[in-house]
């Protein structure tokens, strides 16, 4: 079976666990039913506001790690745009030389 199937199979009976657990709770809990719907609503918004600032954290260090990527690819691009550039310049010595010399070459008798 994929990962992928896994996480979801995984995911989905913690969230069956979750409902479960809430509704067991309700029924058992000692308090009123007003003050365990505030624990509740109070309790999902905890949570939720958790979840998003875990996902604010992932996507900054997801914008870090991209910007870094970023640098990495641009310095390797100038490494590269270098390399070519000296291998232009050496084609272009070499192919000097070569007319040179072929010149030489027809301006001396046979």
């Amino acid at each position: 079976m994929s990962k992928g199937m896994q996480w979801t199979e995984s995911f989905a009976a913690f969230a069956v666990g979750i409902g479960v657990g809430a509704a067991v709770a309700v029924f058992f809990a000692p308090r009123s039913g007003r003050e365990t719907r505030e624990y509740l609503v109070n309790s999902a918004k905890d949570g939720l506001d958790n979840a998003v600032a875990a996902g604010q954290r992932v996507t900054r260090r997801a914008q870090d790690e991209i910007e870094n990527v970023k640098d990495q690819v641009n310095d390797r691009v100038r490494q590269v745009k270098e390399q070519v550039r000296e291998v232009k310049d050496q084609v272009r010595q070499a192919t000097e030389a070569g007319e040179r010399a072929y010149r030489e070459s027809m301006k001396t008798p046979a």
